[in-house]
């Protein structure tokens, strides 16, 4: 993470919090193209993020988005957003290594939903984890110009004690969030680096989830 976006993401924080680790993390690629139970969350259930922070050329940028097909955050998933919660298939899911197990309630739904933010000006969602519990934190960023506005917010927050295991759904960057209530989520973690500093024991790819 650049050091602008983490001065972002401390100027959000409540100030009796400290940092510890942050990354930024996006819809996952690799998960969209299982046949069922796909990591991205239905549009419906987004958050909708720094709303009435849209500037000019913000709406243009978004057109260019949609012609190009390029992956953003305010461009919606094109899947159903279906998951899978019968406690009946989760074996067969672990064995398949699926990249969602849990309904959009769960633990690893409510995780996801919080990771793919809506914003008509555009948004990094950051999972920024503090001494007191593990925040989502939605910073502008420009899409015409490039790089970071002024406004940032906070989102969704989760006991450190609700993650207790994270793996590798793919060679690079996908990762998987195991959850305390037995879900599990995938989603893209641009600070990777970051990421596993702070979970050194996240298992690769190739080992089964847990």
């Amino acid at each position: 993470m650049t050091p602008e976006l983490e001065q972002k993401v401390l100027s959000a924080l409540p100030p009796d919090e400290k940092l510890v680790a942050a990354f930024e993390v996006s819809r996952s690629l690799a998960s969209s193209r299982s046949r069922d139970g796909s990591s991205s969350a239905p549009d419906s259930r987004r958050p909708k993020v720094l709303v009435g922070q849209e500037k000019e050329g913000d709406r243009w940028a978004r057109f260019v988005a949609r012609v190009f097909r390029v992956f953003t955050n305010d461009v919606p998933s094109q899947q159903r957003g279906n998951s899978v919660e019968d406690p009946s298939l989760r074996g067969r899911r672990q064995k398949d290594k699926e990249p969602f197990f849990g309904g959009w309630d769960s633990l690893a739904g409510q995780f996801l939903i919080a990771g793919q933010p809506k914003s008509k000006t555009g948004a990094a969602a950051v999972v920024a984890v503090t001494d007191v519990c593990m925040r989502f934190v939605y910073v502008q960023y420009r899409r015409v110009l490039g790089g970071l506005g002024e406004a940032v917010e906070l989102g969704a927050s989760f006991p450190h004690d609700a993650v207790v295991w994270t793996r590798r759904h793919a060679p690079k960057n996908e990762m998987q969030f195991g959850f305390s209530d037995g879900s599990w989520g995938t989603l893209f973690v641009s600070g990777e680096d970051d990421f596993v500093r702070h979970f050194p024991g996240t298992l690769g790819h190739k080992e089964p989830i847990p």
